[in-house]
């Protein structure tokens, strides 16, 4: 589904990506994990052609590295759920899930609610009066019902109380088993490693590695690598 090879990006003249490579399988969950500003998130808005970049993205076989975004996003039906939402405050709930959509597409609605029911009866409600959990669902609905090939997830358990993360990751859960592409963006590796099949660890702007999710010793020195932890990683859930 995607392959990034040899990756740079630039924000004006800063470079913030040198050399990141990873290669993600149709069918199949990878979370890039690391620390604040390894570049993790640049990392998704290359893949997006948000900013300037070289090397090579490919993406279902296709070099899109000058392809506009509309185009790319269009072409290979990507949806994103960025870091903080990126939900419009001036809309209501049904209004930020079909944002985008023509009208002939509204019905995808009723396949979106039915991963997250408890939005039903708050479609007509100012997005702002929902908690920070149910605005995670809003933006997740608003992906699901542009019914794409790949996700990219940005942090979506940011700012979240441990119970609302476990379910948002349950509706996710719902996601990878009918086979949906994701490519998660996750600081929490404890938590990356039980949903994602592998790990990517990004480090200064660059792809040190990347480890099967089942195995914990690779997942212990990654963890190590990545945050100077020695404290031991308890096995996958099963």
């Amino acid at each position: 589904m995607l392959e990034v090879e040899h990756l740079s990006a630039w924000y004006g003249r800063t470079q913030a990506l040198f050399d990141v490579s990873f290669s993600l399988q149709t069918g199949r969950c990878m979370a890039l994990v690391g620390t604040n500003g390894a570049g993790k998130t640049t990392t998704v808005r290359s893949v997006l052609g948000l900013i300037r970049t070289a090397g090579s993205i490919r993406i279902e076989g296709e070099a899109s590295e000058r392809l506009a975004t509309p185009k790319r996003v269009r072409r290979h039906r990507i949806a994103v759920v960025h870091e903080g939402r990126g939900l419009l405050k001036q809309l209501s709930v049904f209004e930020n899930i079909v944002v985008g959509l023509p009208k002939s597409a509204y019905g995808r609605l009723d396949e979106a609610l039915d991963l997250f029911p408890a939005l039903k009866s708050r479609l007509s409600e100012p997005v702002t009066l929902l908690s920070g959990g149910q605005q995670q669902m809003v933006a997740l609905a608003r992906a699901v019902a542009e019914r794409p090939k790949l996700l990219l997830l940005d942090e979506p358990s940011l700012g979240l109380a441990p119970g609302i993360v476990d379910e948002i990751y349950g509706h996710l859960g719902k996601l990878r088993a009918a086979g949906l592409t994701m490519l998660l963006v996750e600081q929490n590796i404890a938590r990356a490693r039980d949903f994602a099949d592998e790990l990517c660890l990004v480090q200064t702007g660059r792809s040190a590695f990347t480890v099967p999710a089942t195995d914990t010793e690779a997942v212990t020195g990654l963890m190590k690598l990545a945050f100077n932890q020695d404290q031991p990683v308890r096995p996958p859930l099963a």
